[in-house]
């Protein structure tokens, strides 16, 4: 600013939305402004340790940590700690502390400190079981490398497959990574891993095996994470499709293709990338739930008739294989995916398209009381069903009153616990029964 032909350098600051001026720097000629920076006063404050009094109000505040001790101390009055150096909670015993509170940490040992080569450590997990099943499927089992992060998922009906799973994929691994071998695989205290048989097979490959401590979830959190993951996804692509909770299955797998194409937390690349060295392709992604319309194989198809058929597309086997569901019967069928052509905007529902209802249309209800809705000739049959079935009650009760051993052989309507001859008096004479047997006719 000028004032008085002077240029100032104004400092302003600004109070309850108000500006102020608090200096203004005069310039010189050249160009330049100056100040007057006046010596600040030096005092040294320190805080004693009062070990007593600390634990004292630690007390009476309900057992807190250090950090809300100091925010209690700054901003209430009251206490005697204001010049008390607050210690951590680590430099204090408390019993009551100890006992009472139990907070999970993360383990220390990351990988920023392990490194293992790939295949040197798997670890493994099961989840399960999922209601309702997917199929015969109730359970799934994951393993993952805790290098690159690259994982495995199988479906499970029961706990007794993941044994055979698990070999199964150790034979695989050997065989396609000849180069890699597995020295670690760390899996929960589950029976079907605990096995003699499962560990004398480990040994003899000279893999070692390792549980955890039992419930301490963080030394198997690879595994325990990836499980988490994989619901994290599956369920926002049940969500958007028309796909019932039952398809967990279909989505599950999905979410391990997709899983095994995104970069991790540790590391900048994907786990396909950094076993196989390239960058994935990912044009071969679509909408999980979309309609998918499939070549229909040569023996079904006609001449004039059409060519394919819609499906459900619930993932891939491969950049070139697809995996869809048909509609109406809910089985699952693979086809190339440079013949099918895609509609990521439609989501079939298994089962065909649910059409809404006549809002005069009436539900079935077994226990109904009221029977006014139906029309005459359905209330009409209605009451003859009702009719019979109390009949049938009562010959249940009394078998003898539907029984003529002269007239009628047997009772049109079944009866439990009737005796298989009923002796009539002599005196009966056969007009009596005759008489009888019309009367009950004409009741009828």
């Amino acid at each position: 600013m000028s004032e008085n032909q002077k240029e100032y350098l104004c400092l302003t600051t600004n109070r309850s939305g108000n500006k102020y001026i608090s200096e203004k720097m005069p310039a010189y000629s050249s160009g330049l402004y100056y100040t007057y920076i006046s010596p600040i006063e030096i005092n040294v404050v320190s805080k004693i340790y009062d070990h007593n009094s600390f634990i004292l109000w630690h007390d009476r505040l309900g057992h807190l940590g250090s950090t809300m001790m100091h925010k209690i101390i700054e901003n209430s009055r009251g206490h005697s700690l204001t010049n008390v150096k607050i210690p951590q909670s680590s430099d204090f015993p408390c019993t009551a502390c100890s006992l009472g509170k139990l907070i999970i940490r993360p383990s220390l040992y990351k990988i920023g400190v392990e490194s293992p080569a790939f295949l040197e450590r798997i670890q493994g997990d099961i989840c399960g079981p999922i209601t309702p099943p997917c199929g015969p499927f109730r359970y799934f089992m994951v393993l993952i490398d805790a290098s690159t992060r690259w994982s495995h998922v199988s479906l499970l009906s029961t706990r007794n497959f993941a044994f055979a799973n698990l070999l199964a994929q150790i034979i695989r691994l050997r065989s396609q990574f000849p180069d890699n071998s597995i020295k670690k695989i760390r899996l929960d205290n589950a029976g079907e891993f605990t096995s003699q048989t499962f560990n004398d097979y480990c040994m003899s490959i000279g893999i070692d095996v390792e549980h955890p401590v039992p419930h301490v979830h963080t030394q198997n959190g690879l595994a325990e994470s990836l499980i988490k993951r994989l619901q994290l996804i599956a369920r926002p692509l049940l969500m958007k499709s028309r796909l019932p909770s039952s398809a967990w299955g279909y989505a599950i797998m999905h979410a391990a293709n997709l899983i095994r194409l995104r970069p991790t937390a540790y590391h900048k690349f994907s786990p396909l990338q950094l076993i196989s060295g390239k960058e994935p392709n990912i044009s071969h992604l679509k909408i999980f739930g979309c309609s998918v319309y499939v070549p229909i194989a040569p023996p079904y198809r006609t001449k004039m008739g059409p060519q394919r058929r819609l499906g459900i597309y619930v993932g891939f086997k491969s950049p070139s294989i697809i995996n869809y569901l048909e509609p109406m019967t809910g089985d699952l069928f693979t086809a190339r995916f440079d013949d099918c052509h895609f509609d990521e905007t439609v989501f079939p529902a298994l089962g065909g398209d649910i059409k809404e209802m006549d809002p005069r249309t009436k539900d079935i209800t077994w226990n109904a009381t009221n029977l006014s809705f139906l029309d005459s000739r359905t209330n009409a049959c209605e009451q003859e069903i009702q009719k019979i079935i109390h009949l049938q009650n009562v010959a249940n009760q009394l078998p003898d009153a539907f029984t003529d051993s002269k007239k009628v052989t047997k009772s049109h309507v079944p009866a439990m616990n009737a005796p298989s001859r009923i002796e009539i008096p002599a005196e009966i004479s056969e007009r009596t029964l005759a008489n009888e047997s019309m009367i009950r006719k004409k009741t009828w």
